[in-house]
């Protein structure tokens, strides 16, 4: 299972690293309504508004088996724990189950901020180091 972890964790890194390195792939360009994918791709930091459960998500930019994975790490949010993919929306994006149920769905609320539609979670990008 950690091996399966490692491997995943590898794959989002390289995929957000290589984004920032190399022209945007065809499936990396938004589609007509929805926001751009490196508005949402990279490293954030969701925390409840009201409450102490915190959880650092990364969101790939390349779609890898036909989804663009996230990883959540030091998680004590359980919708994010599920959560295996995203995808962008028209004023923000969601995170997905594996069977391709909504988990949260954010709307941007600043350059490098979201917030779940219900307002119980925040989301602001964790710079690189």
């Amino acid at each position: 299972m950690s091996r399966d972890r490692s491997r995943v964790r590898a794959a989002l890194a390289g995929a957000i690293l290589m984004a920032g390195c190399v022209p945007p792939l065809a499936t990396s360009e938004p589609q007509a309504g929805v926001l751009a994918v490196d508005q949402v791709a990279g490293l954030w930091s969701l925390r409840a508004v009201d409450g102490p459960a915190r959880c650092d998500l990364a969101l790939a930019s390349l779609v890898i088996d036909g989804v663009r994975p996230v990883l959540a790490e030091r998680c004590g949010v359980p919708a994010a724990m599920g959560a295996r993919s995203w995808r962008a929306t028209a004023d923000g994006f969601e995170l997905l189950a594996t069977d391709g149920v909504v988990l949260l769905a954010f709307r941007r609320t600043g350059e490098d901020a979201f917030r779940t539609m219900d307002g119980r979670y925040a989301l602001s990008r964790l710079p690189l180091s």
